[in-house]
C-alpha cells in the first residue's frame, strides 16, 4: 500500500530504489542525520538508556513496551492522517 511505503520511507526504513513510489514523489527520510526526528529520537533513546541504567538493567521490558507503544501510536496516527488528506477531509475541515 502506498501509505505504508510513504511511512516507511519517511521513517528511514526503505532504502533508495526498494519501493514503487512514483519518481516525482519527493519523500524525505525524516530520521536522516541532523533532521528534527533524528535529534528527537536520539533524546528518547538516551532517556531509555538512562532509565535502564538507573534500574541496573541492560534492557527493561517496561521501557521497551513504552517505546514500542509510542511507535505503534505514531504509525496509526500517520495512516489516519494520510487517509484524511487523501479523501480531502482535511481540506474541508480547514475550510478550504
Amino acid at each position: 500500500m502506498q501509505k505504508e511505503q510513504i511511512f516507511e520511507k519517511m521513517n528511514g526504513f526503505l532504502a533508495e530504489g526498494s519501493h514503487s513510489l512514483p519518481e516525482q514523489a519527493d519523500i524525505e527520510d525524516e530520521f536522516a542525520e541532523g533532521k528534527e526526528c533524528c535529534l528527537l529520537y536520539e533524546g528518547v533513546y538516551q532517556a531509555g538508556r538512562n532509565l535502564c541504567e538507573r534500574l541496573g538493567e541492560d534492557e527493561d521490558e517496561d521501557v521497551e513496551a513504552i517505546l514500542n507503544g509510542m511507535e505503534r501510536i505514531a504509525r496509526v496516527l500517520a495512516m489516519k492522517m494520510y487517509e484524511y488528506g487523501r479523501c480531502g477531509r482535511g481540506a474541508r475541515f480547514f475550510g478550504q
